[in-house]
């Protein structure tokens, strides 16, 4: 399933990855900070309130040791440590935290001479202090951060609410449909709406309207250009009639039946045009049609237009009888040329057309083609094998007629074994 990843996703993963690096930075600094202040800031001090006391303790050996509301001494001489706190006597010179009762305070113990003192800074004053001014005016900052971020993105996605609605709705346009005047751009190129978005719609309602001009000039020549060479094409096929009746020889013969299987193949390529051009203009019903009754009519069709001089052996195999909905016209066109492209290609041996399956199989054991040659045949006005007739415009027309009508063509194809052709009608 396509995962959405639209702008609203990306602003909202911009936003959380900045909040989560605000957060990260600020528990980093916060502890960065706790660190300094145990280590270097309240060590410092400890050191410094010793230096303190021994300079005190020189001028008067009975000087008391520190008793403050935070910070409490103790002195040893000589060994002697009944006045120590149990927890402490153990406790070489150097700095650490030692657990006493219910607290672990910081100690810092320090030697002069045979006298050694202790002193127990409490850090639950200097705690407290931090908390209020330190924790909760950081707290504070973080909130109007993440409130400031929250407005920032909301107004952020009232900016961007323009430019998304003009993308969904160029998302849910069809534009198989040729329908432009669906897409309603009026509404976002209205005076109010975002510089950047008005632009953009001018430019798509722009650029609609000469696509649009396009495909009628497009459509209207197709039809009109058909719609003449019907009548030229007439004349060259009664020609014809009266010079194979006239021709003397084999080799007119055969000539002659190679210009009527020509002509014929061209009608059928204009009355397709022509078909296609009215359908782009004007929807065509579906009706039900009988499979089986069509290819047998295309396969008369076939036999008497592209193997008169019955060199193919035309097989037809019914395995079901196949009715679906669909324009019998659009239908007729895929499957008859899809028998004349089978025919042409194929010099010698048979065409097989198989329904099965809600599908319908066309195999010859003509020509074939190679991979590359498949990719080839595929695109329009593109021919595999010179020798054979052909406009190159049948399988591109067919492929186009099937994603239309949602059928799945398949093109099987091996160099000099031949190709099989599958039109899968019903899904």
């Amino acid at each position: 399933m396509h995962q959405p990843n639209g702008i609203y996703q990306k602003l909202i993963r911009v936003f959380v990855l900045q909040m989560l690096f605000i957060s990260v930075i600020t528990v980093l600094g916060v502890y960065t900070a706790a660190l300094i202040v145990e280590k270097v800031m309240i060590k410092t001090a400890l050191e410094g309130e010793a230096r303190h006391y021994w300079t005190w303790l020189d001028q008067d050996p009975q000087h008391p040791t520190p008793n403050t509301d935070n910070l409490r001494g103790y002195r040893a001489k000589q060994g002697e440590l009944s006045a120590v706190p149990i927890e402490l006597r153990a406790m070489q010179p150097g700095y650490k935290r030692v657990k006493i009762a219910q607290a672990e305070p910081l100690v810092y113990v320090e030697d002069r001479g045979d006298t050694r003192l202790f002193l127990v800074f409490d850090e639950d004053s200097v705690g407290k202090l931090s908390f209020y001014f330190g924790v909760v005016p950081l707290s504070l900052a973080l909130m109007v951060i993440y409130l400031s971020a929250w407005v920032a993105y909301r107004l952020s996605r009232r900016t961007l609410s323009p430019l998304v609605s003009l993308a969904q709705t160029m998302r849910r346009f069809e534009g198989n449909n040729h329908n432009f005047a669906a897409l309603n751009l009026a509404e976002y190129t209205a005076v109010g709406v975002n510089d950047e978005v008005r632009i953009l719609a001018q430019s798509l309602q722009e650029f609609t309207t000469r696509l649009q001009q396009q495909l009628i000039r497009e459509r209207e020549f197709t039809r009109d250009v058909s719609h003449e060479l019907r009548t030229p094409l007439a004349v060259i096929s009664g020609s014809l009639e009266l010079l194979q009746k006239q021709a003397s020889s084999p080799v007119q013969q055969r000539a002659v039946e190679r210009m009527q299987v020509t002509t014929r193949d061209m009608q059928a390529l204009i009355a397709t045009l022509l078909l296609l051009a009215r359908e782009e203009s004007q929807h065509i019903p579906l009706a039900a049609v009988s499979v089986n009754e069509l290819v047998e009519q295309l396969m008369t069709q076939v036999e008497q237009t592209h193997n008169s001089a019955q060199r193919l052996k035309l097989l037809r195999i019914e395995r079901q009888h196949l009715t679906i909905n669909a324009p019998s016209q659009a239908l007729a066109i895929v499957l008859g040329n899809l028998m004349r492209n089978a025919c042409n290609y194929t010099h010698q041996g048979s065409v097989t057309v198989l329904i099965e399956g809600n599908a319908v199989e066309i195999r010859d054991t003509g020509l074939g083609m190679s991979a590359e040659q498949l990719e080839l045949a595929q695109q329009v006005f593109q021919r595999v094998h010179t020798t054979s007739d052909g406009y190159g415009l049948g399988l591109d027309i067919v492929r186009r007629l099937c994603e239309r009508y949602g059928w799945q063509l398949t093109i099987r194809s091996l160099l000099g074994q031949g190709t099989t052709v599958r039109v899968q009608l019903v899904s």
